[in-house]
């Protein structure tokens, strides 16, 4: 035989759900819908379009990037040089 399912009835209003608002005194849907349960989310995909991953010795590749530190430190030097030589 299969056992039954229980599925049991709460008595009172079921207060383990916690939305980060501390005591509710007002507004109870307000604050159910603004707290952190109903927050957007972007979930990366893993498989389709926007899931491709480019490996880590090529990443920072593109012209669009952003400049990176050892890029900016060689400027850096650069430009202390060149001051050096007109000064």
């Amino acid at each position: 035989m299969a056992k039954a399912k229980c599925n049991p009835q709460p008595n009172e209003f079921n207060k383990d759900t916690e939305f980060g608002r501390g005591e509710i005194k007002d507004n109870a849907l307000k604050a159910v819908v603004t707290s952190q349960l109903f927050r957007t989310r972007v979930v990366k995909a893993k498989k389709g379009k926007g899931s491709f991953n480019r490996k880590m010795k090529h990443r920072g590749k593109e012209p669009y990037s952003k400049f990176s530190s050892k890029w900016i430190l060689n400027r850096a030097f650069f430009l202390l040089r060149v001051k050096e030589l007109f000064d």
